[in-house]
């Protein structure tokens, strides 16, 4: 379809009074002046805000005011376009005997649901369908709502107006909350004043809106201003990941040589760090028997204290800093040095070892090259029993030692995960006692990979280098979250931009100043 708005016009300006109650288009508002502008901005709360000069008076009531685009082309055809819908608002007027002057500070309708809140308690209960909500929301202050189609259900209770317990001050807040835990976007209105909700699309996914081509039929002006990010990407992320019992940190690097931002080209590492308390996809639950087993604390070797006892009289123990620990996430362990004969550590008042069930302990040690290492997953006190002991040869390097044992019988006061030596010294890290007949990863381990892939993603978005290009054009239907396809050749400028924001000038030619983004990597 040809582009009508390739050819030449001559613009002018109407300014309709909107009834607030109905909807409808009450009569023309005479007295506003050509000159002023509408601004739109996928980066504001508002989106759209609008600067216009009134001479002798101006006074719509609270309806609100339509400004539409006559545009009268060359060959005599027309065409109208709505430009859009606001709330208009005089703060000051300038009176020189009977003449009156001022100006217009006019404000897209989000602002409705801006300049309002909830007068209680606003509970949104889990199940909920999270833009069916948000429509409800916007609805509540008589706004019209289109939104795209959603499942997605709230997972938990979400409370607004008092008692809330989000970061949510009015409506719009809690609007914008909703749409962005749903994936759309931020809320928007368009020209008529409905409010829209849509999916978020990435840049590099949306639909080409509109084009602009140098030459004998360009409607874009040649002179443009272009800027980058380039100071502010990084080559190295991090993503630090904490639970109420372990941390661990994600580490992401660009460091290829074929990358110009990478460690390699640029010669250091330029590093920026995220701090999250969850990530999807990642069960943080310990099957481990033995508790505290990650901060290895020594104490009343109680399971409740989370600590560990000495077992055996030959020697000592003690709670030490592993810089070399092999186990993701945990960086104390015990050692244990012997005097010359056994010495280890266990934790008491576990639960009790249930008949015909399998029990799997396993740890890290690196001790005394040549010397004996014990390992047994539990004992009876009362009954002064346990399992087999599983013994090995350390080799001066970290090993991981695990067993299984299958109970035969029921035991109640049971002590677990035995660690001992019989002569030298060792470090132990990360005992674990486990029902079942497998080792299973240590919940670090999940979370650690959930990190390092989280970083992977926030460096593929970080070190992507935003250009920024502002550019004049004459009148085009295009509007911020829609992209153009610029073919500015000799400028050097060609691509997909995503409009950010526009200018419009309500002059002869109703130019438009857009600031738009491309990405480079």
């Amino acid at each position: 379809m040809a582009d009508s708005w390739i050819r030449p016009f001559d613009a002018s300006y109407d300014f309709v009074r909107v009834s607030r109650e109905t909807g409808l288009e009450l009569d023309f508002v005479r007295d506003i002046e050509n000159g002023g502008s509408i601004e739109r901005n996928a980066n504001t709360a508002l989106y759209e805000t609008a600067s216009l000069d009134f001479a002798d008076k101006f006074d719509v009531g609270n309806d609100f005011l339509r400004v539409y685009l006559n545009a009268t082309f060359t060959d005599g055809s027309k065409r109208r376009e709505c430009l859009g819908t606001f709330m208009p608002q005089v703060d000051s007027v300038n009176i020189d005997g009977a003449y009156r002057e001022g100006q217009i500070n006019a404000y897209g309708l989000l602002k409705r649901l801006k300049d309002d809140d909830f007068d209680g308690p606003y509970v949104i209960v889990a199940g909920s369908n999270l833009v069916d909500e948000a429509v409800k929301i916007a609805e509540s202050v008589g706004l019209t709502v289109y939104a795209d189609p959603s499942s997605l259900l709230l997972g938990s209770t979400l409370v607004f107006g008092v008692g809330r317990d989000n970061d949510a001050k009015n409506k719009l807040d809690a609007v914008d909350l909703l749409l962005k835990a749903a994936g759309f976007r931020s809320p928007a209105t368009d020209r008529m004043g409905n409010v829209i909700y849509r999916r978020y699309v990435e840049p590099a996914d949306m639909p080409i809106s509109a084009e602009f081509t140098e030459g004998r039929d360009a409607r874009f002006m040649s002179d443009m201003t272009e800027s980058t990010n380039r100071a502010e990407v990084c080559n190295v992320v991090h993503v630090d990941f904490s639970t109420q019992d372990a941390s661990v940190r994600g580490t992401a690097v660009d460091n290829s040589p074929d990358s110009d931002l990478s460690t390699v080209s640029v010669g250091r590492r330029i590093v920026k760090s995220y701090s999250y308390d969850s990530l999807p996809g990642v069960d943080t639950e310990d099957a481990n028997l033995v508790e505290g087993a990650a901060n290895a604390l020594i104490g009343t070797g109680k399971k409740l204290d989370k600590s560990f006892r000495q077992s055996d009289s030959h020697g000592s123990i003690q709670t030490v800093y592993v810089s070399d620990s092999p186990q993701v996430g945990v960086l104390f362990g015990i050692k244990v040095v012997s005097s010359g004969g056994r010495v280890g550590f266990c934790q008491d008042e576990g639960p009790s070892v249930k008949k015909d069930t399998d029990y799997t302990q396993s740890v890290w040690v690196k001790g005394t090259k040549g010397a004996t290492g014990i390992i047994q997953s539990f004992w009876d006190q009362e009954r002064a029993l346990g399992p087999v002991t599983k013994g090995f040869t350390m080799t001066g390097e970290w090993q991981k030692v695990s067993y299984t044992y299958h109970a035969t019988e029921n035991h109640s006061k049971v002590s677990w995960g035995y660690c001992y030596i019989d002569g030298g010294e060792a470090i132990f890290v990360a005992d674990k006692v486990e029902e079942g007949g497998n080792a299973t990863p240590w919940p670090q381990d999940a979370m650690q990979a959930a990190a390092d892939r989280k970083a992977a993603e926030l460096l593929a978005t970080e070190r992507a280098v935003t250009r920024t290009d502002e550019f004049r054009s004459v009148y085009k239907p295009v509007e911020p979250c829609m992209a153009v396809a610029m073919n500015y050749r000799t400028g050097g400028v060609v691509g997909k931009l995503a409009i950010q924001k526009q200018t419009l000038t309500l002059d002869a030619g109703c130019v438009i100043k857009h600031t738009a983004r491309r990405y480079e990597r």
